[in-house]
């Protein structure tokens, strides 16, 4: 069992083995090159994004062709050059308009559908209902349509949250935070199921919250973390999350794409820690204390409250209710069906943390003086 499920089998959740699994990962590349594999071309959608600019990464690494349909193709240009991605083709469209869909899948053999709006303040609401469901049934939709083999649906835990279960796997029902963000992929996770009733070779991928390395348009995770080297992290009792490395996130989604493998629902919530597990794994990333502070759980409601209330005029406060609602009643993950079909496993997250702090420290986000011997 890995890392962040419970059992009796449940290893260190600090020291797990290998940072991906790489010896399997590494047999499929070998077959992809001896043919017994094969190059697809795959059409993806959110590629600007964090987790969509690795997957293209990833894609083109193992030798795929990658078509790539974005609203402004200077921005895919510039993130890509900036990532030394190179090889893609890029086309304009936008996922809320069905026909530019239709003409970015043709001659594609797979989709990956990344693309979402994402989004804690409510005025921004009407919009993630707008696009995230739309962008899903049209994407989803023609690729079915047009015979693609797999498409790759990203989904995230927030679809299946609250959770009924510990630990959480990916048969886990479709419930849906309350905020808009949640209750949008709720809706897009259902049509994805509906689909793979219906037979079709849906493969659903649900992450938990994204870090690592090369987060360019700096998302919502990497502000949290900016708010914890610089201020402390905030230690309370019940405070738990999971964590997942973008770079194995993306790998899970590269191997995905060869066909005639069905329908799939893969878990990829990484490594769950508690507050003090997550001090402990950042100071040892950074080789010294990782600052902290009490933070009792009551303050954090208060936060909360007061954060709801500033994203009502489009100020970021970190966290909203329905963060603090994630934060004190999150589980554990059970990813073991998910490597056992990819191969991929989850690297120890201080390595995660190690690769992103240094990350951060070479585009002077946040200050040397916070992160011990990495500045050194």
């Amino acid at each position: 069992m890995r890392d962040g499920a419970r059992g009796d089998l449940q290893p260190d959740r600090h020291a797990q083995p290998g940072r991906v699994g790489y010896g399997l990962l590494r047999e499929a590349h070998a077959q992809l090159h001896r043919g017994r594999g094969r190059a697809v071309k795959v059409l993806v959608t959110g590629a600007t994004g964090f987790l969509g600019s690795h997957t293209v990464r990833a894609l083109r690494r193992d030798g795929h062709d990658v078509r790539v349909m974005v609203r402004t193709p200077s921005k895919a240009t510039a993130l890509f050059e900036r990532m030394h991605i190179e090889g893609c083709e890029i086309v304009t469209g936008d996922i809320t308009d069905r026909s530019s869909v239709e003409a970015a899948v043709v001659g594609c053999d797979a989709v990956v559908h990344a693309a979402a709006v994402v989004a804690v303040e409510p005025t921004r609401e009407a919009e993630m209902h707008a696009t995230n469901l739309a962008g899903a049934e049209n994407v989803l939709g023609v690729a079915v349509d047009a015979g693609c083999d797999p498409v790759v649906h990203v989904s995230t835990v927030a679809a299946l949250f609250p959770f009924q279960t510990d630990p959480v796997t990916a048969e886990h029902p479709v419930v849906g935070a309350e905020n808009g963000y949640g209750q949008t992929k709720a809706a897009c996770e259902r049509f994805a199921r509906s689909l793979q009733d219906a037979g079709h070779p849906v493969v659903t991928i649900y992450p938990s919250g994204i870090v690592g390395p090369e987060d360019w348009n700096e998302s919502i995770n990497l502000n949290s973390v900016k708010l914890w080297i610089e201020k402390g992290f905030p230690v309370a009792k019940g405070y738990s999350g999971s964590y997942v490395d973008v770079r194995d996130l993306a790998d899970v989604i590269a191997v995905s794409v060869q066909p005639g493998q069905g329908s799939a629902r893969l878990l990829c919530m990484g490594t769950y820690l508690t507050a003090r597990e997550q001090v402990a794994t950042m100071s040892e990333a950074i080789g010294a204390d990782f600052a902290s502070m009490p933070l009792p759980k009551p303050v954090w409601w208060v936060w909360s409250r007061l954060g709801d209330l500033a994203a009502r005029f489009g100020i970021d406060l970190v966290l909203t209710s329905d963060g603090y609602d994630y934060i004190f009643h999150s589980k554990p993950g059970d990813d073991s069906a998910t490597i056992e079909r990819t191969g991929v496993t989850f690297r120890p997250i201080v390595e995660t943390w190690r690769d992103m702090f240094t990350w951060m420290l070479e585009q002077e986000m946040v200050s040397a003086k916070r992160l011990g011997t990495l500045a050194d």
